[in-house]
């Protein structure tokens, strides 16, 4: 199968990756989420005319001449109501979210005033007709829609959906993510590794990954680079809306994941990609399932999640910015490179004189993740051989960090 581009890669995967079904979800757990239809209010937003500040209730052409001083008729707190109406002559203590009572048209600033007596209140500065009034239905009206389909569900729209009464939204689906680590030579962090052995660093950092991307997961263990043991494990791991086997995937005597994808009805859509690292990269469709089989080396795992996985799971989510989004930074030192493929380089970005800067991280391979701590982009370049000199512009991809 022939070695393709980045974009080619991604175009593939997109078009053979589809947004996952709808279900309904509580409010509680809708966070991250993309709202499957369209939310309405059952009420107007205010319901009432409310105070926007601490103050009076006042019939505003009782301010006219200043300085003018108003019988106080009751105090009114914010979740109280009152029947007493404000007539020519009196005023009313309010808290701010407070209904306004009947005859008032205004609230004054409490700093505007000053007391007399129990009774007697001196107001200093007049208003205008509604002032300082938050007026019935002025930020949503009823029926009105306050969420369209579509939306990622943050904080604030969570909100919304509180103060209409929306306890319960259809969402679409996100994806279930099976993770598989292989190799032989692969124990679990809690072990010592023995001689020709290593920790297991792939299977917890994907899991991580995807479980900040919003989606559920599961560690499916380590399988040994056994035919039996990996089709059962692929098996299994064709239930899942997304499947993520580490190792496997090379040109080596046990790499057996490819041949095994297929034998087990897996469609191989292409193996091998023109980027650094991640060249064996696998991309394969079982019916509702997606599969990616990632080069072991935990660099080349971190760089392809971002780069492909990421994107995909955002495209499974429903969400419009499933596509990677690549900026300008300024390089902070002379880099020298050679490479035959796209290069993408594990980097800090950081802000200096309002723009991006990056610093790229010199690594000892693809196998040293150690080298990477810290890393909150990528910086992208082209192949070729040649030296980015300090302060040229190069392409960045943010990650989450």
């Amino acid at each position: 199968m022939k070695m393709i581009s980045v974009d080619e890669a991604l175009a593939n995967i997109f078009d053979n990756t589809d947004i996952l079904g709808e279900e309904y979800a509580d409010l509680q757990s809708v966070y991250g989420k993309v709202l499957a239809e369209d939310v309405r209010s059952d009420i107007d937003i205010p319901p009432f005319h409310k105070a926007a500040m601490d103050g009076y209730a006042v019939l505003s052409r009782d301010l006219a001449r200043l300085p003018v001083e108003l019988t106080l008729i009751g105090n009114l707190p914010a979740g109280t109501f009152s029947s007493e109406v404000v007539r020519t002559g009196t005023c009313m203590k309010i808290m701010t979210g407070a209904p306004v009572p009947e005859g008032a048209d205004a609230v004054v600033m409490v700093e505007d005033t000053e007391r007399v007596s129990e009774s007697l209140i001196r107001f200093k500065k007049g208003v205008l007709s509604g002032e300082n009034v938050c007026r019935m239905g002025e930020d949503v009206r009823i029926g009105e829609t306050v969420l369209h389909r579509g939306i990622l569900m943050g904080g604030s729209e969570v909100a919304v959906c509180a103060s209409v009464g929306k306890t319960s939204l259809r969402v679409v689906r996100m994806p279930k993510t099976g993770i598989l680590s292989t190799g032989n030579e692969i124990v679990e962090p809690a072990q010592n590794p023995g001689k020709g052995k290593i920790r297991n660093s792939n299977g917890p950092m994907l899991y991580s990954l995807v479980r900040g991307a919003g989606c559920s997961a599961e560690y499916m263990g380590i399988s040994d680079d056994s035919e039996e043991e990996l089709r059962q494990a692929i098996r299994r791991g064709f239930e899942k809306d997304l499947f993520l086997l580490s190792g496997g995937v090379s040109m080596g005597d046990y790499d057996l994941i490819p041949d095994i994808l297929q034998k087990e009805g897996g469609r191989v859509l292409f193996h091998r990609v023109r980027v650094k690292p991640g060249k064996p990269l696998l991309f394969a469709r079982k019916d509702g399932c997606r599969i990616f089989g990632i080069p072991g080396n935990p660099v080349s795992n971190l760089t392809t999640f971002f780069l492909f996985i990421k994107p995909a799971l955002f495209k499974m989510m429903g969400r419009e910015d499933y596509q990677p989004r690549f900026l300008n930074a300024r390089i902070t030192a002379d880099f020298p490179y050679q490479s035959g493929r796209l290069y993408v380089v594990p980097s800090r970005c950081g802000v200096q004189d309002g723009g991006l800067t990056v610093t790229p991280f010199t690594l000892n391979g693809s196998a040293d993740i150690t080298g990477c701590a810290e890393t909150n982009c990528f910086m992208i370049l082209p192949e070729g051989t040649k030296t980015i000199k300090e302060r040229e512009t190069v392409k960045v991809l943010l990650i989450d960090r």
